[in-house]
């Protein structure tokens, strides 16, 4: 149980929330895959709106969590049923626009997922649900002053990204390749039906965790 009392941050905590912020970001979700699939179809650039959208859309949340927000899901469970099925009926939307931009013609004025919808995207993303109240509890410690809480969530932020940018960037090495119309469509119908399935692991692997 970590304790803190006075607003300095053991360094040895930093590191910690640091590393938890990279691992989780690098590693597979929602976010990362459609990160990945704006990147092959548009370029990095167009790519960036949604990433940004996700760090304001953590921070929002993040600071809720530490007002409170948290304690809803734990006093109301059946909030967390109803934000799942938003969240699954979001992500079908996604799943679909992502397909279907498979066999339209890449253009400069296409419409993309950008910075609010990126942010809104948060509220109804179930692993950050899984992951957030899960950082909130393990790494702030009790008593933590406002200024330690707000360091330690720009901390994790800021090793987030970098985590995030890899599948953008991954995403632009493949950009080239994904030229061909054939092979493009391929990759849409893949990545629409990887992220319906990392939605589907992020919800249940709660469950199995608990």
């Amino acid at each position: 149980m970590l304790v803190c009392l006075d607003w300095r941050v053991p360094i040895e905590l930093i590191a910690a929330v640091a590393t938890f912020g990279f691992i989780t970001s690098v590693t597979p979700g929602p976010n990362n895959t459609i990160l990945f699939a704006t990147s092959v179809n548009h370029g990095l650039r167009k790519s960036m709106p949604f990433l940004f959208g996700i760090m304001l859309g953590l921070a929002v949340i993040l600071s809720a969590i530490g007002l409170g927000l948290g304690a809803v899901f734990i006093a109301f469970p059946a909030a967390f049923q109803v934000l799942k099925y938003l969240g699954f009926a979001y992500i079908l939307y996604l799943s679909y626009s992502i397909i279907q931009s498979g066999y339209k013609p890449i253009a400069s004025d296409t419409k993309l997922f950008g910075l609010f919808e990126a942010s809104f995207f948060q509220f109804v993303n179930p692993k950050v649900w899984v992951v957030m109240p899960s950082f909130m509890a393990s790494f702030i410690p009790i008593g933590a002053t406002p200024l330690v809480t707000a360091t330690l969530i720009i901390v994790f932020l800021v090793f987030t990204f970098p985590g995030a940018l890899a599948w953008a960037l991954f995403g632009e090495v493949l950009k080239t390749f994904m030229a061909n119309p054939k092979k493009r469509r391929i990759f849409n119908w893949f990545a629409g039906l990887l992220l319906v399935a990392s939605w589907c692991q992020s919800c249940f692997s709660k469950k199995e965790k608990s």
